[in-house]
């Protein structure tokens, strides 16, 4: 025989398909996705490798470690902030705690975090600037823009940390025999502080015109 089986080209293995590259990019884009399916306790690297079909110790050459890998999948959900050019002060504010109310219902686990105590990335930094710019732009000064920033930003993510609570019914007032203790509470949860058919929020939206109301 002049060949062996395993130089025969009929017995070779086929080729392997070429695979993704490991980047930082899609490393963020999976645990994003793996945060927002199941919140940032199911972020791990070993889970993450899994997902990626990598090696544990290969994500390490892209992100230093979960605490790394947090800041920036928060930095991937922000995305940019909302161009403010050209609109009146007020309507410019309200565009922006909109969109970030937007981009707290989407990624809920993001409340939490941005509660919490830690650096800001460049990104969350641009919102702010986005939104001190537009104040100081409207003739006002830069003590009082922070103290709009403050006020809005932290309105903006008690709303969303409300809207993800789990609210009791009126039905699990009346269970616990103190329904008739809590009459507002009870008129109250028909439904005001969470998404509405449309997807509107209106306590959101009324209690923003009264942050609003003081702010400016």
């Amino acid at each position: 025989m002049s060949s062996t089986i395993s130089e025969d080209p009929r017995w070779a293995a086929p080729p392997r398909p070429p695979g993704r590259t490991l980047d930082r990019a899609r490393i963020v884009a999976t645990a994003l996705e793996i945060a927002d399916a199941g919140g940032l306790d199911a972020v791990s690297m070993p889970r993450l490798a899994r997902e990626l079909g990598s090696a544990p110790m290969s994500l390490y050459r892209h992100v230093p470690g979960k605490e790394a890998l947090v800041a920036l999948i928060l930095e991937s959900a922000l995305g940019d902030p909302p161009d403010l050019t050209g609109c009146p002060v007020r309507l410019g504010l309200e565009i922006w705690a909109t969109a970030l109310r937007e981009v707290l219902a989407e990624h809920p686990w993001a409340v939490r975090l941005m509660a919490g105590p830690r650096q800001a990335g460049p990104t969350e930094c641009r919102w702010a600037e986005t939104l001190l710019a537009h104040v100081v732009g409207a003739g006002r000064p830069l003590g009082t823009a922070v103290e709009v920033l403050h006020l809005v930003h932290g309105y903006v993510r008690g709303a969303a940390a409300l809207a993800g609570d789990r609210l009791p019914t009126v039905a699990d007032l009346e269970r616990s025999g103190r329904a008739d203790e809590l009459p507002l509470l009870a008129r109250l949860l028909g439904g005001a502080v969470v998404r509405g058919p449309g997807g509107g929020e209106p306590l959101f939206e009324s209690g923003l015109r009264r942050v609003l109301d003081a702010a400016l």
